[in-house]
């Protein structure tokens, strides 16, 4: 996710993390203006332990790759 934060990669998505596996890069992909979501697009990370990040413009194009199933 850091390099999702610094504009090296465009996007980035995850399952079955762990809290300390994200909390810092969340952080990081938010104040740097970029999304973070569940696969659901929803806020609930934590709980799910899956992870989508990235700019703002492949949001839609992402998590509508990830629902069909890449």
């Amino acid at each position: 996710m850091a390099y999702v934060a610094a504009g090296r990669i465009d996007g980035f998505w995850e399952d079955n993390l762990q809290i300390w596996d994200m909390a810092a890069g969340i952080l990081m992909v938010r104040e740097a203006g970029g999304f973070v979501t569940d696969k659901d697009g929803g806020d609930a990370i934590f709980h799910k332990k899956n992870i989508i990040a990235g700019n703002e413009y492949i949001r839609i194009k992402l998590e509508k790759a990830l629902k069909k199933g890449i």
